[in-house]
């Protein structure tokens, strides 16, 4: 039996691995990794992206993680402030997000809120809800020089 901290843990090492596929696995610019996200989700979990869209089940998920690549095919995801609460099998969290992104060829900074829900399965900790809020945007000058 874990504790909660250990539980706290995985669930933040959860949502590392989330900006981590989302941003491409950053080895440069590259695509969401979509078979990595839905790794992380319950069969039968869903993203919310409010005014950007979203899925249910991991064939919507798939599809919007796909059309995502589209419309931001540069993503840096930079998730602080971390409020996790677990009560046994099942847990809540709230985070703060700055996401660096390319839109239709511009720069933009968006700064937002995930709410999410996690179950404990078998295979550890797992999104049974991702969702984001966005609170700004802003267009950012310049081109992004990439590395």
């Amino acid at each position: 039996m874990s504790t909660k901290l250990e539980d706290i843990h995985e669930i933040e090492k959860l949502k590392a691995r989330y900006a981590d596929a989302v941003d491409g696995g950053w080895t440069g610019a590259k695509p969401h990794d979509a078979d990595a996200v839905l790794e992380l989700f319950v069969e039968d979990g869903a993203w919310d992206g409010g005014e950007f869209g979203g899925g249910e089940g991991h064939d919507g998920i798939r599809e919007y993680m796909l059309t995502g690549d589209a419309i931001m095919p540069l993503a840096f995801h930079h998730i602080t402030s971390p409020r996790i609460q677990v009560e046994g099998d099942v847990a809540h969290a709230r985070w703060h997000a700055l996401l660096a992104v390319e839109t239709e060829g511009q720069a933009q900074l968006h700064i937002g809120i995930y709410d999410d829900e996690m179950i404990r399965t078998a295979d550890g900790w797992k999104f049974k809800r991702l969702g984001f809020t966005l609170a700004a945007t802003t267009n950012l000058p310049g081109d992004w020089k990439l590395f």
